[in-house]
């Protein structure tokens, strides 16, 4: 039975992405979806190569305390993506183009072997789920909403490597 309620559209819509946040810290911890959000800003761009970070400003930016933003940096220093360099702060990582060639060559292996395994083994379903992403990756592509492709793509891959079974 549905729940009456007062709240305007507004409201609900608030009260929503607070059940979304809630939802998010419930599986993941602060420290956690800090580092994903930091880690989304460095894929998407918005923090760029040789970009120095500061805690302040990201706790600030993403509502939190300086604690987690430092434990989130700790963890992207062991990724990789970002560089601490004592007495001078934290910087986006930049790589060099050897390692990237590196990088894009192992990926490559990675997703032929991924992509056969669902060749083989792929559900009907799973097909029509990774064809739905393709068709709205390519209406992305069409209206230049690069945010929308680079979320499809991320999860287009993510779905491949599920699906074959890798977690």
């Amino acid at each position: 039975m549905p729940i009456e309620t007062d709240l305007s559209p507004t409201a609900l819509s608030s009260v929503s992405e607070a059940n979304a946040t809630i939802s998010l810290l419930q599986k993941h911890s602060l420290t956690g979806a800090v580092q994903q959000e930091i880690e989304r800003l460095i894929n998407e761009g918005e923090l760029g190569p040789g970009d120095k970070l500061t805690e302040a400003a990201l706790a600030e930016r993403l509502g939190v305390s300086r604690g987690p933003v430092r434990e989130a940096f700790r963890v992207l220093e062991e990724v990789g993506l970002v560089q601490l360099e004592k007495n001078r702060g934290v910087y986006v990582r930049q790589i060099p183009l050897e390692e990237a060639l590196e990088i894009f060559d192992l990926r490559a292996m990675m997703e032929a072997h991924v992509g056969s395994t669902l060749a083989a083994n792929a559900t009907e379903a799973q097909v029509s789920h990774l064809r739905t992403l393709v068709t709205q990756m390519e209406h992305a592509v069409k209206v230049e909403d690069e945010a929308t492709y680079y979320r499809l793509n991320v999860e287009f891959h993510e779905c491949m490597v599920a699906y074959a079974g890798n977690s």
